[in-house]
């Protein structure tokens, strides 16, 4: 169901890494600042290591929450992709029986393009259904004032 064989895990996984490299070189930067007694430059990094850290922790916590959703399961995939096959054999026989001009295969087209977009939203897209917060991002903070 995937197009690729890199999933949610992997790109989380990632992330990680790249947070942790991102805090392991802004330690070894703290420590120079503070060995110069760079106290201005030090305390901009300390700033950006708990920014770091509290984007770490926001990924381990999500994970936790995203892995137990069954939105995200394979099952919900399969099921949505049985609804699919189950409609387009009901709208084709209904098609073969009646025309393509009844109300039914009207409202049958009309359910197999939500269903098309739920399951491309599963499995394509890979679209959360629930919102999340959203992040502020460096530059957002620069610009408002106060």
């Amino acid at each position: 169901m995937r197009l690729s064989s890199h999933g949610p895990r992997a790109r989380a996984e990632f992330r990680r890494v790249l947070l942790e490299s991102q805090i392991g070189m802004a330690e070894a930067e703290l420590a120079a600042r503070r060995s110069r007694r760079q106290r201005l430059r030090s305390r901009r990094v300390e700033r950006r290591l708990v920014v770091l850290r509290t984007l770490l922790s926001d990924l381990e916590g999500r994970e936790r929450v995203a892995g137990s959703s069954w939105l995200r399961s394979r099952s919900a995939g399969l099921v949505v992709s049985a609804v699919w096959l189950a409609g387009a054999t009901l709208l084709g026989s209904e098609i073969v029986r009646h025309g393509l001009h009844s109300m039914t295969a009207t409202v049958g087209d009309i359910a197999m393009l939500v269903v098309s977009l739920v399951w491309f939203a599963l499995a394509v897209a890979r679209v959360p259904l629930s919102r999340a917060p959203v992040e502020e991002t460096d530059s957002a903070r620069r610009e408002q004032p106060g």
